[in-house]
């Protein structure tokens, strides 16, 4: 287990960011919501556990689709990474990676990406639409982007304010 060859970096780069960030952030977002203050906490809580599992399988799938990866080995990958989240060495707080939501929801990043593949494949998104619901109430006093997200929901209402932010299409039954 150290460096593995690819002929295809890109893939990769992808499972990094529909698998570790997708579900770090997931977990970070439902957790501040639950009043968790750890990512261990937060993936503790089943019902988060649950919903973070999900979107990873969600995003994998479109993984599995586009590259061709293996799916019982990407399951594996998916179980390392909420072993990780586990760890009681981590104090990773929710606050912090919950952190820049604008940018977490922006077209090319961990939350939107992933869906735009499920779209793509007409694969299910349940649990990354969760995902993304949750971004969208994320508050933080110490954090500018939160702020203008807040802002912007407040002005625009939730579905303009995900459009613009997201690229979607205010019309699409994702961002109803």
């Amino acid at each position: 287990p150290g460096m593995e060859l690819t002929d295809n970096l890109m893939a990769f780069v992808e499972r990094k960011l529909f698998t570790l960030n997708t579900g770090h952030a997931i977990t970070a977002y439902l957790g501040k919501l639950a009043g968790h203050q750890t990512i261990r906490d937060a993936i503790l809580d089943e019902k988060i556990r649950a919903v973070v599992k999900g979107a990873m399988e969600e995003s994998g799938a479109v993984l599995i689709k586009r590259y061709g990866f293996d799916a019982d080995k990407h399951a594996a990958y998916i179980q390392k990474i909420l072993g990780r989240f586990e760890n009681p060495y981590l104090k990773d707080d929710v606050e912090r990676v919950g952190r820049q939501p604008l940018r977490k929801l922006s077209a090319g990043d961990r939350l939107i990406k992933p869906l735009l593949g499920t779209l793509e494949y007409g694969l299910p998104h349940k649990n990354l639409i969760e995902g993304i619901a949750a971004a969208m109430h994320f508050r933080s006093e110490d954090d500018p982007q939160a702020q203008e997200l807040a802002a912007l929901i407040a002005d625009k209402g939730p579905q303009a304010a995900l459009a613009q932010i997201s690229g979607l299409d205010a019309n699409s039954e994702v961002v109803s």
